[in-house]
């Protein structure tokens, strides 16, 4: 086992040696505080920039399945929920919005470069909870610059 943990974090293209690398010098002794039993965990992927700069990626978040229906209360930008959506074989971290009984609404934040919003329909999606941050690298600005830059010169 030790071998193969090895053999990762050697490897340049290992998830879990750039999650690292993204970390730094944040102690891993801290991971002893979570209460693992409360659910299971959820990365922010490296390039997911749908929640940046209040879910930089790579954070890392507890999610909480017991609460899978979306509340339209009145919120800011602090308070508002964030859950875990799957959507067409992927998963969106975001706030959402009910829309009627058959479709929601996944939002952005409004400091992200990605779309602000996107309705749709609930028999496509899965509300899988409600996440907290446990960990949050810093956001780091000139990286969402670049992240632009490489976006604007993509070829589709």
């Amino acid at each position: 086992m030790a071998d193969t943990f090895t053999s990762i974090l050697h490897n340049s293209k290992s998830a879990t040696r750039r999650l690292l690398a993204m970390w730094g010098t944040v102690p891993l002794l801290l991971m002893l505080d979570i209460d693992w039993g409360r659910g299971p965990l959820v990365l922010i992927g490296t390039a997911d920039r749908m929640m940046w700069p209040l879910l930089p990626p790579g954070s890392l978040l507890q999610l909480d399945q017991n609460k899978r229906i979306v509340d339209d209360g009145p919120f800011n930008e602090f308070d508002r929920p964030i859950y875990l959506i799957e959507y067409r074989n992927r998963f969106y971290c975001c706030h959402a919005k009910r829309r009627g009984r058959d479709a929601i609404t996944m939002i952005s934040h409004g400091e992200s470069n990605s779309p602000p919003s996107t309705s749709i329909s609930l028999k496509e999606a899965k509300v899988r909870g409600q996440v907290t941050p446990i960990f949050l690298p810093l956001p780091i600005r000139s990286t969402q610059k670049a992240h632009r830059r490489t976006q604007k010169h993509k070829a589709y």
